[in-house]
């Protein structure tokens, strides 16, 4: 089991948490695609983004920086609170 170190939380299992969407704008823009269409058309290329995470026992949000190829966590912070995950 993958377990992550939460800011007040602790160290969690990933289990507990819901992953509830990318923090970045679309990036329509940059790839020529309708706003929107990214989702479905994405190329999967490997990148670091930050992500909305939710924890349902805590009703806690937190912004999750992770590197998609490696699934690794960079960073967590309470959402709110600092906007540097690192």
């Amino acid at each position: 089991m993958k377990y992550i170190n939460f800011p007040i939380l602790g160290q969690r299992p990933a289990t507990e948490f819901t992953v509830a969407g990318v923090l970045e704008p679309e990036p329509a823009e940059l790839v020529g695609i309708t706003a929107g269409a990214w989702v479905f058309n994405r190329n999967s290329v490997p990148l670091q983004r930050q992500e909305w995470w939710y924890h349902a026992a805590s009703q806690l949000w937190f912004i999750v920086e992770r590197d998609t190829e490696s699934d690794d966590i960079l960073g967590v912070a309470v959402a709110g609170e600092k906007t540097d995950v690192s």
